[in-house]
């Protein structure tokens, strides 16, 4: 049976991904990490003056993702998570040592990566394309937010 995959943002975006994170495994393997890549860049950006909702938030994950994600690196020696004492709930992040020359070969890596995706792009074209992306994204939180509080009202009335 022949599916045609042209016009599915989502098969693409799956495929991309799967790729992108390959080859960004393979580049970084020595770090010691399998994942959390992303979210230790916006931890070492914020100085580690960030709370693991907020990081959730930013990245569109939930709780429980972010929760795994920082567990890991935590157990490799790039994180480490301490309770608030006002907020028992909240957790304060510090950054080991090794965290920050990581980071900056993440960055670089990532920057490797999007030149090679990206080298039929102009400057302009790339920017829209992210835009698109960012927007894209966006709508598709937004939609799952207003579906999940309707279903909240319809089960309330």
């Amino acid at each position: 049976m022949i599916v045609s995959k042209e016009h599915s943002l989502g098969f693409w975006c799956a495929r991309i991904r799967q790729q992108y994170f390959d080859l960004l495994s393979e580049r970084l393997r020595h770090l010691g990490l399998e994942r959390g890549y992303f979210t230790l860049l916006l931890i070492v950006e914020n100085d580690g003056r960030v709370s693991q909702q907020e990081l959730a938030d930013a990245l569109h994950m939930d709780k429980v993702a972010m929760a795994r994600s920082i567990d890991h690196l935590c157990e490799r020696g790039y994180v480490q998570r301490s309770t608030c004492p006002e907020d028992r709930r909240k957790h304060h992040l510090t950054l080991m040592p090794k965290a920050i020359p990581a980071a900056k070969e993440i960055k670089l890596a990532y920057a490797a990566l999007d030149r090679l995706a990206f080298k039929d792009l102009n400057t302009q074209d790339r920017g829209h394309m992210f835009r698109s992306l960012r927007g894209a994204l966006d709508n598709l939180h937004r939609g799952s937010v207003r579906t999940a509080s309707k279903t909240k009202k319809q089960r309330t009335t």
